[in-house]
């Protein structure tokens, strides 16, 4: 955090030379997470403006007005649940019951159209004590929301944390491994189907990155690209010229499915 003013000098001059991420400032009084990023957003009306894992009580109204009106916002929020129990997620001491964060998403899409936001998150299998319904509270609460992008991963206790001081890490490997398969399992069948329901089709301005590694026998040359719900889309030659922004249909190849993953 900063001082406000000291924060809009500092990012303009990072802008101007050709940083494009942004951290945390230590010095001055603090200002609203809100208003940072609608002073990012005021720099260049042609900045794609992104910022991620806030934790999920930190998601005040006025920025998600904010990010419905502002074009050169991103719609993209990164949400990371952890776990669709609210048991666990107090064993976790995540703050936040199951009911608290269903009630956030709703905020979400009913602020920023349900169409147009990307919402991703995070998942970890076979916490400390966690049981069968647990598990399946997790997976209810992924088919409910329907998630853009997720990173799973089965549970590795670390040192120095509460579990470790006062939980025991008492799920069998194999039983983690299963319930992570299945989480997995859940989101990519829940991606098809939000995938199918909202992007074909669909209109969407897209960043270009570059040329693709990916050809296609009747498409030589493949570009690669982000939505701005940071959906990588892959789409073939055109003749819009040299600008770096680009509308093109969006039932053009996707990448692939967007998750990440990791077994213990």
């Amino acid at each position: 955090s900063s001082n406000s003013n000291d924060s809009n000098s500092g990012l303009y001059k990072t802008s101007n030379d050709g940083f494009t991420n942004m951290f945390r400032l230590r010095e001055g009084d603090g200002a609203r997470f809100a208003d940072l990023v609608e002073a990012v957003s005021d720099i260049s009306p042609e900045l794609r403006v992104r910022f991620t894992s806030p934790h999920p009580k930190d998601y005040p109204s006025e920025l998600l007005t904010l990010m419905a009106e502002r074009p050169n916002v991103c719609n993209q929020l990164h949400m990371p649940a952890q776990s669709g129990s609210t048991s666990v997620l107090k064993r976790m001491r995540r703050g936040y019951s199951r009911e608290a964060y269903l009630q956030l998403i709703d905020d979400v899409k009913s602020t920023i159209s349900n169409d147009d936001v990307a919402i991703t998150s995070d998942f970890i299998s076979g916490f400390c004590g966690e049981t069968e319904q647990e598990h399946m509270d997790t997976l209810s609460l992924m088919e409910q929301v329907q998630y853009d992008q997720a990173f799973m991963f089965a549970y590795s206790m670390r040192g120095k944390t509460h579990a470790s001081r006062t939980m025991e890490d008492d799920i069998p490997q194999l039983i983690k491994a299963r319930r992570l398969s299945e989480v997995i399992s859940t989101f990519r069948t829940n991606i098809q189907k939000r995938n199918e329901q909202v992007e074909i089709g669909k209109l969407r301005l897209v960043l270009v990155e570059g040329k693709a590694r990916k050809k296609r026998e009747d498409q030589p040359t493949l570009w690669n690209g982000r939505t701005d719900q940071n959906k990588r889309i892959l789409f073939p030659q055109t003749n819009y010229g040299t600008n770096n922004e680009h509308d093109h249909e969006h039932d053009h190849e996707h990448d692939g499915v967007q998750c990440w993953t990791e077994e213990s």
